[in-house]
């Protein structure tokens, strides 16, 4: 009996040594016709003859590029700093901060007169506890703001719709303070902030 016939793992590990991919170079020619085929003649840049050249200096102009692409790219949202500042203006507000309500951690503030990173981690346990009423009452409810009237402030903790798990702390002036406005400017944080 031969060493071969004994043992048919060994045939089979020959068949496979047999069968090796080829790593050889590839022929990409088919594939520039298939992305010539991809890309509309519409969206194609034209071809332009080059200009001769001169004695004078020469200008070289930079490739065409349509407007919808150019506007498609340009992020045209205002900082975070801009929203915040934007936020705060009207009369009576004191600070304003976006915070992450899974950690308490401030993500940007403006303003001054309150000691934000404690207030703004303690409206984030105020926000958990409300969430985690409103998941044991079963409700389907959604927060759209939570007010606290002090004697002398007014706090409104607002979810953003998007991302209910980061919301705007605003403080207030009690006396100075409409509260319709203070509620106002923390909506409009919806519009502004995109996370």
């Amino acid at each position: 009996m031969s060493v071969e016939s004994r043992s048919p793992l060994r045939v089979l590990r020959r068949k496979k040594e047999d069968e090796r991919p080829d790593y050889s170079e590839p022929d990409f020619s088919g594939w520039s016709a298939k992305l010539d085929d991809f890309i509309p003649a519409s969206k194609a840049a034209p071809a332009k003859a080059a200009p001769a050249p001169t004695a004078a200096a020469t200008v070289v102009e930079a490739p065409a590029v349509e407007a919808s692409a150019a506007v498609e790219a340009v992020d045209n949202r205002p900082s975070l700093e801009n929203v915040l500042e934007t936020l705060l203006s009207f009369d009576g507000a004191l600070c304003v901060a976006v915070v992450d309500s899974d950690s308490g951690m401030i993500l940007g503030k403006a303003g001054s007169g309150v000691e934000m990173d404690l207030a703004a981690a303690n409206a984030s346990v105020i926000l958990r506890a409300r969430l985690a009423s409103t998941r044991a009452l079963g409700t389907k409810e959604k927060i759209d703001d939570m007010l606290i009237s002090l004697s002398s402030q007014v706090q409104i903790i607002h979810p953003l719709p998007n991302n209910p798990s980061i919301f705007t702390y605003l403080i207030g002036d009690k006396s100075k303070s409409s509260l319709a406005m203070a509620r106002f400017k923390a909506t409009e944080a919806d519009l502004l902030i995109r996370l």
